[in-house]
């Protein structure tokens, strides 16, 4: 079972809407690391490791 699974429409688009966040900072400075983007888009680490390694 996935998580996306498990999240009822809301939480889901905004599962959805936090990947592209963190796809889109990685895209834009590719030289980053984790504590950057953590910095620069306010999600905790913890959050940050799940969106990646989804």
């Amino acid at each position: 079972m996935q998580i996306v699974d498990t999240m009822c429409a809301n939480c889901l688009k905004r599962y959805i809407e936090d990947t592209h966040t963190v796809r889109a900072f990685i895209q834009a400075n590719p030289g980053a690391n984790v504590m950057d983007l953590v910095k620069q888009t306010g999600f905790s680490l913890k959050k940050v490791n799940q969106l990646i390694n989804r």
